[in-house]
């Protein structure tokens, strides 16, 4: 029955980088087939785009601002890297992870360490006061 097949949903034309289909929505593709990250007549405006976004380099301006003591900023400067290269497919999203947990015990590290220096430090206040 020809009412019983299912037609088969538009997709993008384009392959990503690894070869594989694109698997762009339905929606987002134009009358020529392809996405707008595949599209041919788009090449100038995809490079325009990256270079807009790699001009102010945000990520790291937020990293110099971020109101952190100085002994974390390289923890941070670490995890943001991290968070880009698992983006941009140069870290695993495991190896990411992995990141982000170390960091996260450093920082637990540190910090108990500053807690115990301020409770011995108001500790011998107290001794010294009795």
């Amino acid at each position: 029955m020809v009412g019983d097949q299912e037609t088969p949903t538009p997709r993008c034309r384009g392959a990503r980088q690894d070869g594989t289909p694109c698997q762009a929505p339905p929606a987002s593709i134009g009358p020529d087939g392809y996405c707008w990250a595949h599209d041919p007549a788009k090449r100038e405006a995809r490079r325009a785009a990256r270079a807009k976004g790699g001009q102010n380099k945000a990520t790291a301006i937020r990293v110099e601002s971020a109101p952190l003591p100085s002994y974390l900023r390289p923890v941070l400067a670490v995890v943001v890297r991290a968070l880009v290269d698992v983006r941009d497919g140069r870290l695993s999203p495991a190896q990411g992870s992995s990141i982000a947990a170390l960091a996260g015990v450093a920082i637990k590290l540190v910090t108990a360490a500053q807690f115990e220096e301020r409770l011995s430090a108001l500790e011998n206040q107290q001794g010294g006061a009795q």
